[in-house]
């Protein structure tokens, strides 16, 4: 069965599906989430871009799941289309200066690029910065319900990089950790 897309007036691309792809409208021109990737909040972006791909049923071309077929297969033509229209939604979410990106052959090799380059390597800046904000942190203004859920929201981003342990090898390298930041 042969694959059938086009685009209507609004911009939005409309496509029939088989198993493989979601028959989901996807509309280039709106951005996929409201965060734009930069240097310090690849975690809040990734989890926002992951929940919106999900939504669109086009995660699994960045988490692997949804692999090419094979070049002879009759689903073959979707799957390059589907791919390359991820890796556009993606490029929509980055700051200009993060858009070096732009030169991958899959949606799957960009995401991997990108939790290489910022999921990874400012843990322990963004940690720092966590703590930082967290120990000044104060109402000024704001209702508690609102000073409340900047707190959570700042634990739970935390909580990600850091999680329970019981490990004591792992507890005495963030106790040195938290010497150093307090120094």
């Amino acid at each position: 069965m042969a694959k059938k897309f086009f685009v209507n007036i609004e911009g939005d691309i409309l496509h029939t599906s088989s198993s493989n792809f979601s028959d989901v409208k996807v509309n280039t021109n709106q951005r996929l989430c409201s965060i734009l990737l930069n240097e310090f909040n690849y975690l809040p972006w990734s989890q926002a871009v992951s929940l919106a791909l999900e939504g669109k049923g086009k995660l699994g071309f960045v988490n692997g799941s949804v692999e090419a077929p094979d070049i002879s297969s009759s689903t073959y033509g979707a799957w390059p289309y589907n791919d390359q229209l991820v890796i556009s939604l993606l490029l929509n979410t980055m700051e200009k200066h993060v858009e070096i990106f732009s030169y991958y052959n899959s949606s799957c090799e960009l995401w991997k690029a990108l939790q290489d380059m910022y999921g990874n390597q400012n843990n322990y800046a963004r940690v720092f910065q966590l703590n930082k904000d967290i120990a000044s942190a104060q109402q000024e203004g704001k209702t508690f319900v609102q000073h409340l859920g900047r707190l959570k929201a700042m634990w739970n981003e935390l909580d990600v990089y850091l999680p329970h342990t019981i490990d004591p090898a792992i507890l005495l390298k963030r106790a040195e950790e938290d010497r150093i930041y307090q120094l």
